[in-house]
Formats: C-alpha cells, structure tokens, sequence
C-alpha cells in the first residue's frame, strides 16, 4: 500500500487500511472502493489522506504499531477522560509495540479535525514509548511513559474548542488560557494513586524546552526527566506533521529538519536522535521526487534515515541510496503538499497570512552581511515583506521613521550597541508588545535570562536550519503549535 493525500484520491482507489472516528461512528474498512462521497467527506472533515492498494504498491506492507482495538479503545478512553480505561491502554499500546517485528513507525495517522486531541494523545503515547524503547528504558518506564503520553493533553478538554481550532491568531488571553493545559491535565490526574510521580511531571512540564524557555515553570533540562524530554518532543513532531484548520502538515522529513534545529535549546539532543531512528523520515509507501528528477516510491529503510530504499515509479528499478553506488542521488522533496497550500508545507499560519491585505512585515538586524542574508534566504519565499538592517541604531531609527514592523529578528552580538539594548530601547520608545526573535551565538541560561528582561518572544542558536527558523517566525506570530 502507499500513503496519498486527499486531494490524490481518486473514485474507484482501493483502501489499504481502515479509517476510523470514533467520536463520529465513522469508519472506512481496508478493502473498499472509495467513491465521490468518501472522497468528499475525507476532504471537509480535515482528513489528510489515506492508504490504497494499486499495482505499484501491493507489495508495500506497513505494520500497525499497534491494534485497531488499542487504536480506537484508547481514543474513546481519552475522549471520555475514563481513567481505568487509559490506564488500561496505556499498558496495551507497551504491549502491541513490544510485538513489533521491527521498531519503525511508519504509519500516518488518518484523523479528522474534530478527532484531533483525541487521536494526537494515542499517537503520542505510540511515539514516546518506541522511542523510549529504542533507548532501553525499562518496562516499568515504558508503561509510565505511555501513560503520560495518552494523559498529556486531558486538560484541553476545558479549553473552548472554538480556541483550539480557531483559524486565527489567538489573542493574548486566548493563548494564555491554552498555555493552561498543561496545569489543568496535570490536576485531573494529581489524586491517582496509580499515576506515579514522574507521570504527573512529565504531563505538566511537557512543553518546557531544553534551555529553561518553555512553560509552565521555566525549568532548564536539567531539571526535568528523560520522560518528560520525549514527551515533549514527540508532542511537537505529531503536531508538526498534522494538519489542523490554522495550519497545513509538515513532512515528516520537515519536522525532522525543525527537531535538529532545536537541539540544544528546545529538545533533548539525545532524544531527537532516538526519534529519527525510530519515526522515519521518510515513512514506507510515500512518494519521493529525486535529484535525477524521477519519481520514485519508499519501499525499506536503511542505517541512514534520510536514504531510504526507493523504486522508480516509470521502470519499477529499485536504488539503495545508502550506496556509494548511488552517493549522488539525493531526495529533493517529498511529495507532501496540500492543494490548499502552494508553498512551503512548513509554514504554521498560512490561513492567517493569506487573508492579510500586505505582506507581514519582518526587520532583520544583523551585523554580519552572510548571516543576514542566509536569514533572508530562509524566509525569503514566505509571505513576508523584509527588511534588512545591519545594527540596532538602524533598527531604532526605521521604528522612529516608519513605525514597527509585525516581527523583528535581532542578532545579540554586535558592535556598538547590542541586541538586547537595542530592542530595551524599541520597548521604551512604547513598543511594548512587538514580538522580538534574538540570534546569537551563545547558548546559556544567563542569554536566556537575558533576553526575558526585554520581553523576546523566542532566542534562537546559529547557524540556523532554514525550516526551524520559518516554524519559530510562525509560532511568534501565531501561537500554532501550542493548540
């Protein structure tokens, strides 16, 4: 079977395998021809694709982690927020990847809108503890780690569904309530006595980041368990890689390349190489496009994750691009882009932006020429208006002149007035509230602080990945991947 999105579909295309929503008695079994009306409702209810069987792919198996009774039982349990129950598939999901043949997850999700929290707790949970397998933790810390992952996000059930989904920015009180979930899945599951304690740290600290910029405490890496580092780093990846109704997916490949940006700063080096031996870049039965400019489909993996074993769609010739035999053959893209969406599949808000009457404007401050326009070169084909600067004293002066702009990326180490001057200047001169990003070089508690003291809405290392800075541009504009 192989993976294509919705807008592929064709009437007549057999399912390889079922599509459930257990929270709208919804259910497409493998082996059915889908028809207009499938095809239809797959598209409007948000669903991103689907796996069929054709000739080019009957011989394409990808193992389910786990069952269809686990899938959709713990689904329910999270919908119902049924503590037995989740408790019950928590363990379930340790035991059904415990059986796996081989330790790969290569299957996407098929989920609607409306299933999303409930589909992306399971998913999560299936995630963290391959990982944590991969990395040889313990049964009794497998079992802890699925519970965490199926608990992560009860708390969102409080949360207006209508902020959770909505298309637009969030309002600063809209995001400060979603920045509560963590809090409010935390206090549905303080008083289990069969929760242990580093369940219930890892639900409420799973979104604070490597270098003590994240929430709710602001704890540094240090401070929090190797549970809690997966946690947060597959709960990014399954949001990256989801289409939701204010953002379009990643691929997978994508969220990989946003994951080793943040190395260091947001996510746990060790756990983000554990994750791309085990959540493949490049997922069996997905479509590949190649620097000889064929088209090709995966069909197995190697020791390198981002050279898989293809076949050549138009002479069905199979190349192991792990060779040295093949070294020149690269991936160029993978094919994983929605109708809806014309550019890069990484960009977190474009339903925001489109409906914008100009292009958001975003200053950029560097003193080094090469790393300013490496900075452009990376958000030059977003819909953004940029202006290049090359000190602070520029960047205050452009603000007096012109106004503030909708973002500013400011380097921290430059000559005669640094980054973090220059922008406690921009706050004085009433700019309180313009969403600053800081670059620099340094990555130590002491910077973070530093950049807190003006109010920076990010702080990011160079050199920097082109897809991890377009995601952070985003996420500074639009809390996107909070929801």
């Amino acid at each position: 079977m192989r993976f294509l999105l919705s807008q592929e579909l064709e009437p007549g295309m057999i399912l390889g395998r079922d599509i459930v929503s257990p929270g709208h008695s919804f259910m497409l079994k493998k082996g059915v021809a889908l028809t207009s009306d499938y095809i239809s409702y797959l598209r409007s209810r948000g669903y991103l694709g689907a796996y069929i069987t054709d000739s080019d792919s009957e011989d394409i198996n990808v193992e389910d982690p786990i069952s269809f009774s686990t899938l959709t039982e713990g689904i329910t349990a999270v919908q119902n927020c049924d503590m037995e129950e989740l408790m019950m598939s928590a363990r379930q999901i340790v035991a059904d990847l415990s059986k796996m043949k081989q330790l790969s997850i290569d299957i996407f999700d098929l989920r609607s809108f409306d299933d999303y929290t409930y589909h992306h707790s399971v998913n999560v949970a299936v995630y963290a503890v391959a990982v944590a397998m991969y990395m040889g933790l313990p049964e009794e810390e497998l079992v802890q780690m699925s519970q965490a992952g199926i608990c992560h996000d009860l708390g969102k059930q409080r949360i207006d569904i209508d902020i959770i989904n909505k298309p637009d920015k969030l309002t600063d009180e809209e995001y400060a309530e979603i920045k509560n979930h963590p809090q409010y899945s935390y206090d549905i599951i303080k008083d289990n006595i069969e929760l242990a304690a580093p369940v219930k740290q890892a639900v409420i600290c799973h979104h604070e980041n490597e270098n003590g910029s994240g929430y709710p405490f602001g704890k540094e890496g240090s401070e929090v368990s190797l549970l809690t580092k997966i946690l947060h780093a597959v709960d990014v990846y399954d949001a990256l890689i989801t289409r939701r109704p204010y953002k379009e997916p990643c691929a997978p490949v994508e969220a990989f390349e946003y994951l080793i940006g943040g190395e260091g700063i947001l996510f746990n080096e060790e756990v983000v190489e554990a994750m791309r031996k085990v959540i493949p870049a490049y997922p069996l039965g997905t479509e590949v496009k190649l620097s000889t400019g064929e088209k090709a489909l995966v069909v197995a993996h190697t020791d390198d994750p981002l050279r898989p074993i293809v076949r050549l769609f138009h002479d069905k010739c199979i190349i192991n691009l792990n060779k040295d035999i093949n070294a020149d053959i690269e991936i160029v893209s993978e094919h994983f882009a929605s109708t809806d969406n014309t550019g890069a599949v990484e960009r977190l808000n474009e339903d925001r932006q489109a409906v914008k009457a100009k292009p958001l404007d975003i200053m950029l401050v560097d003193d080094s020429l090469l790393s300013l326009q490496q900075t452009e070169g990376a958000l030059s084909e977003d819909n953004y208006h940029l202006i290049p600067l090359q000190s602070g004293l520029a960047a205050i002066n452009y603000i007096k002149k012109n106004g503030a702009p909708d973002l500013v990326i400011m380097d921290i180490e430059m000559p005669t007035m640094d980054g973090v001057t220059a922008v406690s200047t921009i706050r004085n001169m009433g700019y309180d509230d313009l969403p600053i990003i800081f670059l620099t070089s340094k990555n130590t508690r002491e910077m973070v602080l530093k950049c807190r003291t003006v109010n920076a809405k990010d702080y990011i290392i160079k050199p920097v990945r082109p897809a991890y800075l377009r995601a952070r541009v985003a996420i500074a504009l639009d809390a996107s991947l909070e929801r």
